[in-house]
């Protein structure tokens, strides 16, 4: 073992200790590159690469889609999205075997979409939909549960601040991760809806029959309120797989439409103006992480690990499938301790370079390590989705009960990654036929 795999090692394990303390992964990642770049090159050489590597890689017009797409979740929630959505599938799905589940994953995922942000979606769906499918006697864990995992869907269906984040660090077209998340977004949301209608059918004490009864006429009414989110997905995922606009420029349109929508329902001014707040914070907060993951990465690059890891991976004779399991259960345990940045940044100077030689087609693997990247988010000691509900949900619902609740939904999405696995064509067909 070298030196610099040595250091690397080294690096890797300070890297965790130091996200686990709660030390900002941006901050962590730019320390851990900084001195594992002065370990290997010296400290001159170190400070002269920071800041070239750093700059470098932001420095793009390809990343002007991630402040839109940010800009554009602010902008749905200001509005009032999320519980218009809401409201009209309640209304159509409601005499469904478990259709208030059914409502709020489907609302979750399109809210999602919008949003761009599984912890928000929690959140505001834990507010909307928790109070109400536990009036009609639904089971309060599994209610909360199935809230948790219905958060992670659209950070799958473009817009996703995620994938963007993902294709940016791995260096694979942006355009085709985008188009490639639609499938497993779709699988999901008919993966939990199943699961939960057939849970209303077998065992309807959980998810007992709604008694609210709605005209043929609030029904019909109430589509109007899907209007704005069926508008930006058009203009989005159309205008992408259509080459009329890039990416960055349909998360443009799809802020000027939630701008517009904003002043026809007479938004306050001031929600305005926070959802701009919070654009710049979050941007900001993204920038910085892919800056200094840039230096991570270049510091496991000059150290010789990922060359290494790629070299044993093609040596060992091992098969495409069984790496894939194998960086599966790697993200999955690191999702336990971590959020899906830090893993992102951790894992993929590692795992990406040897996935490739090993002849994974690259947009596979992306969608692989970012459905498992989600599982993460439902399982203890962190599961970031789970805590994100529980912050909104009643006293009397513990979180461990939360975690029960979203166990089956975790398997649910566990069928659905080994599915993905094995049928490569389920993540490549729809960016095929866009760029083919």
């Amino acid at each position: 073992m070298t030196a610099g795999i040595t250091f690397a090692i080294i690096g890797v394990a300070a890297l965790i200790i130091l996200v686990v303390m709660g030390v900002h992964i941006g901050v962590a990642l730019g320390a851990v590159g900084f001195f594992g770049l002065a370990a290997c090159l010296g400290p001159r050489q170190a400070i002269a690469m920071v800041g070239l590597v750093g700059y470098n890689n932001i420095a793009t017009f390809d990343y002007a889609v991630i402040p839109l797409f940010i800009m554009m979740g602010m902008l749905a929630t200001a509005v009032g999205i999320s519980t218009q959505s809401y409201d009209c599938l309640a209304k159509w799905l409601g005499k469904v075997p478990g259709g208030l589940g059914v409502a709020t994953t489907l609302g979750c995922a399109a809210f999602g979409t919008m949003n761009g942000s599984p912890l928000v979606t929690a959140s505001v769906f834990g507010k909307i939909a928790g109070p109400e499918m536990t009036k009609y006697g639904y089971d309060k864990y599994l209610t909360y549960g199935m809230i948790s995992a219905s958060g992670n869907i659209g950070q799958l269906i473009p817009p996703s601040i995620l994938i963007v984040i993902y294709g940016a660090l791995s260096g694979d077209s942006i355009g085709r991760l985008l188009m490639a998340g639609i499938s497993p977004g779709i699988a999901l949301t008919i993966g939990f809806s199943a699961f939960t209608v057939i849970t209303a059918i077998v065992r309807p004490h959980l998810f007992p029959k709604v008694t609210a009864k709605y005209s043929m006429r609030e029904k019909i009414r109430s589509l109007k309120d899907l209007v704005p989110i069926v508008v930006v997905a058009i203009i989005i995922i159309g205008g992408i797989f259509t080459g009329v606009f890039s990416s960055a420029e349909a998360g443009a349109i799809g802020c000027l439409v939630f701008f517009v929508y904003g002043f026809l329902v007479r938004v306050p001014l001031e929600k305005l103006k926070t959802a701009v707040i919070d654009t710049v914070e979050n941007a900001a907060m993204l920038f910085l992480i892919l800056a200094c993951s840039s230096m991570f990465a270049k510091f496991m690059t000059v150290s010789g690990l990922a060359e290494a890891v790629t070299t044993l991976v093609t040596t060992s004779n091992l098969s495409s499938v069984l790496f894939l399991f194998g960086t599966v259960v790697v993200l999955f345990i690191l999702g336990c301790f971590m959020d899906a940045y830090s893993s992102i940044a951790l894992t993929i100077p590692i795992f990406y370079p040897a996935a490739v030689a090993l002849g994974i087609d690259p947009i596979h693997f992306d969608i692989v390590a970012i459905i498992a990247l989600h599982m993460g988010g439902l399982t203890p000691p962190v599961g970031l989705c789970v805590y994100s509900a529980k912050s909104v949900a009643p006293d009397d619902v513990d979180v461990m009960g939360i975690f029960k609740g979203a166990f089956p939904y975790l398997i649910v999405m566990i069928i659905i990654e080994i599915i993905y696995i094995f049928v490569p064509s389920l993540s490549l067909a729809i960016p095929n036929a866009m760029f083919n």
